[in-house]
């Protein structure tokens, strides 16, 4: 039996496409000439920004998936590239640095998908109860 998306999880995986989009604009135009040399806004936009579609796109895992994918997807979408780097740098100890601080961004937006679907389900089992 396939369930059907409402409209609250199509809003979000298209919040979840689009501002990867942006995102990844951010990343090419950063790295589009080398050596990086770009202001500081666009290095912050760089290292933060992902943040925003990885919250959309928890929120949307949260809502639909089971537990496996809530956890999986997101360490993919974060291993995947970062073991590249990794690879690409050598594995030297810089390296891991900036892997480290570029995970931080989307780890908090999942932190945060995550705060807000428990708050989410905590206010409908109380509105639930209250009801009874």
């Amino acid at each position: 039996m396939v369930s059907r998306w409402n409209k609250t999880d199509r809003v979000l995986l298209a919040f979840t496409l689009v501002t990867f989009a942006v995102y990844a604009v951010i990343l090419i135009t950063a790295f589009w000439d080398l050596p990086l040399d770009i202001p500081p806004e666009h290095q912050f936009l760089l290292l933060y920004a992902h943040c925003i579609p990885m919250f959309f796109l928890e929120l949307l895992l949260c809502r639909r998936a089971n537990w496996g994918w809530r956890l999986l997807l997101p360490v993919l979408l974060l291993a995947i590239p970062g073991v590249w780097f990794l690879a690409t740098a050598e594995w030297y100890l810089l390296a891991w640095f900036m892997v480290g601080w570029w995970c931080v961004a989307p780890v908090a937006g999942c932190l945060l998908a995550w705060i807000v679907w428990g708050a989410q389900q905590s206010m409908r089992h109380r509105k639930g109860s209250d009801e009874t």
